[in-house]
């Protein structure tokens, strides 16, 4: 036999063994056996195809354990997911995941950790990537052990199409993805982009600081929030520009800030800047929601608002870095 005929079945013969290493049952025992006392996964379905780096599960369910009240417990569960894995920016020291789908997840996040701790674990920005992801019907359910009192938050009828995120800077999606949309409480947020003129938006109203904050009985608290923001620019950056302010606008209803007499209009612009929110989501969010109460244009009409807003914000604010000593 020639030497080439000798290679390509060694090659077959490899590619065949690491296929069955990736098979679902197979992949699920290796990772209890070498992960059980971390974290499990369980699902339904043929797993990684090689050599295409293709995955596709049903049933899917993700869980990290926690077993001290200290780490952070997570759990994640599906109908459905599939994505393909780049094999060609991998030869580069890179992950791309292209055409991601998960249909129907539920996520379940109690973070018990200060999330400025978990930030030296995220990659360098473009290192990890998620190219071109869908969400339908998803679920979110947050509980901030970490803040007193305890912060919760659920997101539900979460919908992202053709969704771009860089898992270094995990905030970016919400300026990245073609169209989304979620219930936050009893209120609406909505993401997109606008093709025609390369500008992107960020909609939320119908939501109030007492469902915001998760602070309640405090007078004023049951107001109704509205935001409008629009944003362009490029890879490096955003410049973001909008108004804040209260609405009775109710969440079923579109948000029409031109149209609606009772929207306190205070306009905020600032540029943002990608290396500054190498951070986790939470604190990349703190960050966006500083900057709009940093930079409101107030007057004598609405600055008990922005003072308010501020203040509440100060309460809630979280740690974004190690203290010096």
């Amino acid at each position: 036999m020639s030497l080439l005929l000798w290679l390509s079945i060694a090659a077959f013969i490899t590619l065949a063994c690491v296929q069955f290493l990736c098979w679902g049952p197979v992949l699920q025992y290796l990772i209890r056996r070498n992960f059980g006392p971390i974290f499990s996964i369980d699902f339904d379905g043929f797993g990684f195809l090689l050599p295409l780096l293709y995955f596709r599960a049903r049933n899917f369910r993700f869980m990290l354990y926690a077993d001290e009240a200290t780490y952070d417990r997570v759990y994640l569960e599906m109908d459905s997911i599939h994505f393909l894995i780049d094999p060609l920016l991998l030869l580069f020291g890179r992950v791309r995941i292209v055409r991601l789908e998960m249909r129907s997840p539920y996520l379940e996040y109690y973070n018990r950790q200060d999330s400025y701790k978990k930030n030296r674990f995220l990659p360098r920005r473009h290192r990890v990537e998620i190219s071109g992801a869908s969400i339908i019907n998803g679920r979110l359910y947050v509980r901030d052990e970490t803040m007193t009192p305890i912060y919760r938050l659920e997101l539900r009828h979460i919908n992202l199409e053709n969704m771009d995120l860089d898992l270094g800077t995990p905030v970016d999606f919400f300026f990245r993805t073609e169209r989304g949309e979620a219930s936050i409480a009893s209120g609406r947020i909505e993401i997109g982009q606008n093709q025609r003129n390369n500008e992107g938006y960020i909609r939320m109203w119908g939501l109030t600081w007492s469902e915001l904050t998760s602070i309640e009985n405090v007078p004023l608290m049951g107001r109704r929030l509205a935001l409008k923001a629009l944003h362009t620019g490029g890879a490096e950056g955003r410049h973001v520009r909008g108004h804040i302010g209260y609405s009775s606008t109710l969440a079923e209803n579109p948000l029409q800030v031109e149209e609606d007499s009772s929207f306190t209009t205070v306009n905020f612009a600032f540029d943002l800047n990608w290396d500054e929110y190498h951070v986790t989501l939470d604190l990349g969010l703190q960050r966006l929601i500083g900057n709009i109460l940093a930079f409101a244009e107030t007057n004598w009409l609405n600055t008990g608002f922005i003072m308010g807003g501020r203040g509440v914000f100060n309460i809630l604010k979280k740690q974004e870095q190690e203290e010096q000593n």
